[in-house]
């Protein structure tokens, strides 16, 4: 068996951990089931070779594979999922299900797009490699806004909301919690726990920190990014939870930080820039040539579904049906 760790400890995936396979597998067993160095896992007679385990883990981006394998969980799903589509299959097999003219090209179609797919996943690994470094650089030049850093306010909050009391009632505390706080800043920590009504309180005593634009509402956004100067107080913002008061702890972010610091970051988003592009140039220019539909063909097509009377049929255009 193989020993994958995780996080939460060692958990052990081939078929002697999978209990609820073994179980329906009693018995003697199946032929070939005790070839670990060719198969994987059996169910009944479904058999799940050590070859169709490295087809399906050849659809996962080679840099996410040890990764994948390492979570038991993953795995098991994984094996458990193409068991079932075997066991499946084989009973489909045996209802002769597969020889249908149909099902065959339903089949065709299926094994002609995983070709694609596997082939545009080939080429691109196949991409001619160019300087990433210095497409980097440039682009930290040419773009450099796309990496600063976000803004963030470290804040501290007291709310007085207004589904235990009236909006007046609510802004009358609020306000009165302020021209308290005015007179006296070191009373915000004592306010927060005697006043305000975040339930959040317990665990943080009001205080957010790290905030970036679009964590908060926005009413509670606009009011504590646009406060400048540490220690300073909000007058009472309403949003929908309430009335809050706001003091500014701390800014942060907003500046670019020089091209060593974020380097590997540029580098692999060029990477990922140029293989994306690569793969687009290559369906461009394969798929170059204009769609054509001889003749009729449509009109045949509708008559296999709708018959003569085409009255129910859509109509088809080079946009799409309509």
């Amino acid at each position: 068996m193989m020993r994958v760790r995780t996080s939460a400890g060692l958990v052990l995936v081939a078929v002697a951990c999978m209990q609820p396979l073994a179980a329906q597998t009693s018995g003697a067993e199946k032929p070939g089931c005790d070839n670990p160095n060719e198969v994987f896992a059996c169910q009944g007679d479904a058999v799940l070779t050590q070859t169709s385990v490295d087809g399906a883990f050849s659809r996962i981006p080679e840099k996410d594979r040890l990764m994948f394998i390492r979570d038991g969980a993953k795995v098991d799903m994984m094996v458990r999922s193409l068991l079932q589509a075997e066991v499946v299959a084989l009973d489909a097999d045996k209802a002769g299900f597969a020889v249908q003219p149909e099902v065959q090209q339903r089949m065709m179609l299926a094994a002609r797009k995983e070709l694609a797919e596997a082939w545009l996943q080939e080429l691109v690994l196949r991409a001619p490699e160019v300087d990433y470094a210095a497409m980097a650089q440039e682009d930290y030049i040419l773009n450099s806004e796309s990496y600063r850093k976000a803004a963030t306010v470290d804040v501290a909050h007291i709310l007085i909301n207004t589904k235990s009391r009236s909006p007046e009632e609510a802004l009358a505390l609020a306000s009165q919690l302020k021209s308290e706080l005015d007179a006296n800043p070191i009373r915000f920590e004592a306010l927060v726990e005697e006043y305000s009504d975040d339930p959040s309180k317990a665990s943080n005593s009001g205080q957010f920190k790290n905030v970036k634009r679009g964590q908060m509402v926005k009413e509670f956004e606009a009011a504590a990014f646009g406060m400048e100067t540490v220690g300073e107080l909000s007058e009472p913002v309403l949003s929908e939870f309430g009335y809050h008061i706001i003091r500014l702890d701390g800014k942060g972010g907003g500046d670019l930080p020089p091209y060593a610091d974020v380097q590997d970051e540029a580098v692999k988003r060029m990477k990922a820039k140029y293989l994306e592009m690569y793969r687009t140039n290559y369906l461009q220019n394969l798929l170059k040539d204009p769609v054509v539909l001889p003749a009729g063909s449509v009109e045949i097509m509708a008559r296999r579904y709708f018959g003569d009377d085409l009255e129910n049929a859509p109509i088809f255009t080079e946009e799409g049906p309509k």
